[in-house]
């Protein structure tokens, strides 16, 4: 009893000795008797928060921050401060709400900042998850989340105790990458998509072992990483909203005794083959050197027959220079010849243009022509002498003729 300061921002219940509440919002200063007070607990939630209220009447609220709340007993039953989901751009929240006796489900996709209603709960997924110890083995249940990924994604798995078609057990190890393509239909067809794609999986990979021996499947390793080895692993992924984009073939595990045999014989192949790699490299190489001393012999006749062909060349380059320089003299010469004949008619016609001037200038002289002509040529025996212009007459053979 006595009097109590409620404080401004608090607030308290009042009660009376008989067993009455009264709320009490302060700045206050109350007096109590007979009675007790109590101060209520103050909730704050920021913007990333909300407050998940619980009142005495069965009724249930999500407030969204930033909000402040005092949890009044008389009417709250519980008050619960509760963080905000917040979702990238590659993640998803499966919704579900009761609306008027029935329920709807809708897909929030990020990124956003998700705040469920009072009538609102989210799906939880429970998968088969990868064991801690060993990332190739699943067990149930080993995976339970609420934000779903779309991202593309993958996982290993060994597909053990397969029987070949010659009653060896082998474990094949594989890894799986797919994608998310359609939510609905994955949520629709099923509840744990990565065990359908296990057990898809191991019976595409039962089915090819059955038809093979042993040694075949291990010769044939290759078609284990062709999509279309998987017939019945795509179809399950399809049929369930998922796309198998890739599977990786990772080897294979044999009993122990069967390894050791197999990798024997493994080391005897790689030991002949080796052998045989080293054979052929000698005969390579042998036949390297015969080809090279082929290219040196045919490449040394060529060189002589280019050397005979530049020698003849040059014997024909100087025989004709020899008779391009004769062919030359030779024009040289008769260029001389014809110039030294053409300078001597040109000298005996100048002679003749002058014995002509000469003969007539006798003419008009009155000189006889023709005696004067005739006593001009040449005589056989003795010397006569001729006398121009007198009477012709017997000169005797010991006197030279005058004119």
């Amino acid at each position: 009893m006595g009097y109590h300061t409620i404080k401004e921002g608090e607030q308290a219940l009042v009660f009376s000795s008989g067993g009455s509440g009264t709320l009490v919002v302060g700045p206050r200063r109350v007096y109590v008797l007979r009675g007790e007070i109590e101060f209520l607990p103050r909730y704050v939630a920021d913007q990333n928060q909300y407050l998940e209220v619980k009142y005495r009447d069965g009724r249930k609220e999500n407030e969204p921050g930033p909000k402040e709340l005092f949890h009044n007993r008389l009417e709250i039953e519980s008050v619960r401060v509760r963080d905000s989901i917040k979702l990238d751009a590659n993640h998803l929240l499966v919704v579900y709400k009761q609306e008027e006796g029935h329920i709807e489900r809708r897909v929030v996709e990020g990124p956003t900042v998700f705040i469920p209603s009072a009538h609102e709960w989210l799906h939880e997924f429970t998968w088969h998850g990868s064991h801690p110890n060993d990332p190739s083995r699943f067990t149930p249940k080993g995976n339970i989340f609420q934000q779903l990924c779309r991202v593309p994604s993958q996982f290993y798995y060994n597909v053990r105790d397969v029987r070949t078609k010659n009653d060896t057990l082998i474990t094949v190890k594989l890894m799986l990458f797919y994608e998310l393509v359609d939510v609905n239909t994955m949520l629709n067809l099923t509840h744990d998509p990565i065990a359908d794609m296990i057990n898809a999986v191991s019976s595409d990979i039962v089915s090819l072992a059955s038809q093979r021996t042993y040694e075949v499947f291990l010769q044939d390793t290759a078609y284990l990483g062709a999509l279309e080895s998987y017939p019945q692993l795509t179809s399950r992924a399809e049929r369930i909203g998922y796309r198998i984009s890739k599977v990786v073939y990772r080897g294979y595990q044999a009993p122990q005794r069967l390894q050791a045999t197999h990798d024997e014989a493994i080391q005897s192949r790689v030991h002949l083959k080796l052998m045989s790699e080293s054979e052929e490299q000698t005969q390579a190489l042998e036949e390297f050197k015969l080809r090279r001393e082929k290219e040196r012999i045919k490449l040394k006749h060529e060189m002589e027959q280019k050397l005979q062909d530049h020698t003849q060349e040059m014997q024909k380059l100087t025989q004709d220079w020899v008779l391009e320089e004769e062919r030359l003299v030779y024009q040289s010469a008769l260029k001389l010849e014809a110039e030294e004949l053409e300078a001597k008619l040109e000298v005996e016609k100048k002679e003749h243009q002058l014995k002509a001037a000469h003969l007539e200038s006798l003419r008009e002289l009155g000189v006889d022509m023709t005696r004067y002509l005739v006593a001009r040529q040449p005589q056989f025996g003795p010397e006569k002498e001729v006398i121009v212009g007198a009477p012709t007459s017997t000169i005797p053979s010991n006197h030279s003729s005058t004119i």
